[in-house]
């Protein structure tokens, strides 16, 4: 399996419509039918990624979504708010709970399964890293070895890969004021910044006009410095092939054009967000390792 899965909805067809996709991408399956069955789930049974629906009667999942984050048992499950609901202040009071991810109704299979794998494969390797430094802290090597949230910077550190003058000013108009944002319109150019000054996040293109954005995102993978460093690639509506192929690179997520100004923003805090946070373990683990 790829993984285990919790599918949260009030609603018969939507849990085994999900289920059904899910299962068919390997991975294990659990469901529940409210707030309160999911986080019994939760007490009992490991999981990897909760698919939390927004509207339920009694619980909603805004309140379920807290639950999970402020529990110390379940704070470290990454939480994908599930609804049909698209607006700022949805998305926004989802990220007041701690909320990881959003999929918005009708759930599209691409959007769901790329969601599912990373946060997925984000918890394998902070279970690892919160294992090695469990024995740490049962050996006496590190004490205290339980792990919380970082506070989520303000912002952070973007190389945006871009060579339409257009989409640079729409994207800058749209990030500049929140986070550091720097411009290269070439896969030569990107790899040197990349190289000089390192950065939080890569937003490519993959539209390019005379460069390939997924030869970036390949390489950018194969380098030891850059392979888990998060990309967000932007595609043309249409273009599932190379955005499939991007995304089995390990590419993290994806927006296609014309870009949401929210999903921009939400997304680029997402990924900004999961990196604060591996950094945050690695970081906890390299202390272990030093004393």
């Amino acid at each position: 399996m790829t993984g285990r899965v919790l599918v949260v909805d009030d609603i018969l067809a939507n849990v085994k419509l999900l289920e059904a996709r899910l299962a068919a991408e390997c991975f294990d399956v659990l469901t529940a039918y409210s707030g309160e069955e999911a986080l019994e789930v939760l007490q009992t049974e490991p999981v990897d990624v909760v698919l939390l629906d927004v509207m339920m009667p009694g619980m909603d999942g805004f309140e379920v979504c807290r639950r999970i984050k402020t529990a110390t048992r379940t704070m470290h499950v990454p939480v994908v708010m599930v609804s049909a609901l698209d607006q700022t202040c949805d998305k926004q009071q989802g990220l007041e709970a701690g909320a990881d991810d959003f999929i918005a109704k009708p759930v599209d299979h691409i959007a769901l399964i790329t969601r599912v794998k990373n946060l997925a494969r984000l918890k394998t390797l902070a279970d690892e890293i919160m294992l090695s430094m469990s024995t740490g802290a049962q050996a006496g090597i590190l004490p205290g070895a339980a792990a919380a949230w970082p506070k989520v910077a303000s912002g952070g550190r973007i190389l945006l890969v871009e060579d339409s003058e257009r989409a640079v000013r729409v994207i800058l108009a749209v990030l500049g004021k929140l986070h550091e944002v720097e411009v290269e319109a070439s896969v030569p150019a990107a790899l040197a910044r990349v190289a000089e000054k390192g950065c939080d996040l890569i937003l490519v293109s993959l539209n390019l006009a005379t460069d390939d954005g997924l030869r970036l995102c390949s390489q950018l993978r194969a380098i030891e410095r850059t392979r888990h460093l998060p990309i967000i690639v932007i595609a043309q509506p249409g273009e599932d092939a190379r955005l499939l192929r991007a995304l089995d690179m390990g590419v993290n997520d994806y927006l296609t054009r014309p870009v949401d100004r929210n999903d921009l923003l939400v997304r680029v805090r997402t990924q900004i967000r999961r990196k604060e946070h591996s950094d945050f373990l690695r970081d906890r683990l390299e202390e272990m390792v030093m004393r």
